[in-house]
């Protein structure tokens, strides 16, 4: 079989940054990418992880110093194939560190060069535009890469899409995810990622892991672009127990994030996964994501007796008028009788907020402290609306995108919500001040978060 390399790309933020601590600037390590190289070695592929985003914080920022450590990685390994991973606010960082490889390995005995991720299946004719790669992966790599690795053309598998193609067409899902490994996490410098940060905290350090228990939504939000591509399906209760013990194992940890949209998508599999894990003992701690519509009494109080510390609700608003305008399927009733119910039943919880969204005014971002306050969650994220690419808001408003997406960095800052875009119906000046108001009460919320 031919030998893979995946590169996982570093974020502008570390470039630089010599000050730049885990506990204060966690990173989720890569479960994905550890994975997908894990059911190919299984499958009888040779591979291996170059996480850049590591190195160049073990580096302390040096882009140079990591480039040549990579370099080293590539003329010791001798990869067939060289693959990229990432999603749309790393773009420019891969095309970045294919240009430093494909210039140093010169016009002869190259190898293949792919991408995959999020940013790629969305976008393939986006990346291949400021990307010169051999090919791109549309949808999950599993399938698509063990053929490729076994020796057949990209022309021939489904989920590749090459130079010069028009037509796009996704790879095969895995249907069964008991079918997978569990990840093998010694293919990445697992040390680096558990350490001690405040990933689920603002006040409590954790040693944490991720770990999924399905892929794909329910639901499709408009600002979303989570299930655009995966179809949803889950593990088996008593397979996602053995991943939690096998991984808790591997790392020397019993603090995972659950990494799913919302855990109420399944939620009487879930709830058979809380009853094993009370019948064990509950041996683990875990912060989940659910939605405020699947919320009830008697799901928290399983909940936590199984283990879980913190919960997370995207609110987005405490605007009626905008939560409809978002596809969000929720209300602001059911957000306050969430947060009632996680005060009453002792779970900490994490609230999220969108402004910035289409038509929004100054009463609506008025309607939204409002909310906050009245909740009280036990942290708060206020994030600025940008259409991310694959999102309902992306495809229908491309036209009012497009001008301002110019050049590959162009595209990275629209994947870190950073683009210069204004969609509300107020003066800039108006915006900024409630910009302000919010973050500041943000601030102020988890600089005092406490737990039960």
């Amino acid at each position: 079989m031919k030998k893979l390399l995946i590169i996982i790309p570093w974020t502008g933020f570390y470039i630089d940054n010599r000050d730049c601590t885990f506990a204060s600037s966690p990173e989720r390590a890569p479960e994905g990418v550890v994975g997908l190289a894990t059911y190919l070695i299984r499958n009888g592929a040779d591979v291996r992880i170059a996480d850049t985003l590591a190195m160049l914080r073990d580096n302390c920022g040096n882009v140079q110093v990591t480039l040549n450590r990579l370099w080293e990685i590539c003329t010791d390994f001798r990869p067939d194939v060289i693959g990229f991973s990432f999603f749309t606010a790393r773009f420019e960082y891969a095309a970045q560190i294919f240009d430093d490889l494909r210039a140093r390995y010169g016009t002869s005995n190259a190898p293949m060069f792919i991408a995959g991720g999020v940013h790629p299946t969305l976008l393939p004719q986006v990346t291949l535009q400021y990307l010169p790669l051999d090919a791109v992966v549309v949808g999950e790599g599993e399938y698509p890469l063990l053929e490729l690795l076994g020796g057949k053309h990209p022309r021939e598998i489904k989920g590749f899409f090459l130079p010069g193609d028009t037509r796009i067409v996704k790879a095969d899902v895995v249907k069964n995810l008991d079918d997978l490994p569990v990840p093998d996490w010694s293919l990445i410098d697992i040390a680096h990622y558990t350490q001690p940060s405040y990933q689920i905290s603002n006040t409590v350090l954790h040693r944490a892991m991720p770990v999924t228990f399905g892929r794909g939504c329910l639901y499709r939000c408009n600002f979303c672009a989570h299930n655009c591509f995966l179809q949803a399906r889950h593990h088996s209760a008593a397979y996602f127990i053995h991943k939690m013990q096998q991984v808790a194992g591997q790392c020397g940890i019993d603090t995972f994030i659950v990494q799913d949209s919302s855990i109420g998508n399944f939620a009487d599999e879930w709830q058979q996964v809380c009853r094993l894990l009370i019948d064990m003992g509950s041996p683990f701690h875990w912060w989940a994501n659910l939605r405020v519509n699947q919320a009830d009494r008697q799901l928290l109080l399983l909940m936590k007796q199984a283990g879980c510390i913190k919960l997370f609700f995207g609110f987005e608003s405490g605007s009626p008028r905008i939560l409809e305008r978002m596809g969000k399927r929720i209300t602001v009733e059911q957000c306050r009788r969430a947060a009632k119910l996680c005060h009453e039943v002792g779970i900490p919880f994490y609230t999220s907020y969108i402004i910035n969204y289409f038509g929004e005014e100054e009463h609506d971002l008025q309607l939204t402290e409002d909310l906050i306050r009245e909740t009280c969650p036990t942290s708060l994220s206020v994030n600025t609306f940008s259409p991310i690419p694959g999102s309902v808001d992306y495809e229908n408003h491309i036209h009012l995108i497009a001008p301002y997406i110019n050049t590959i960095h162009d595209w990275t800052r629209l994947g870190m919500l950073a683009a210069p875009l204004r969609f509300g119906n107020m003066p800039e000046e108006r915006f900024n001040y409630w910009r302000l108001r919010l973050r500041s009460l943000k601030q102020e919320i988890n600089s005092h978060e406490t737990t039960p």
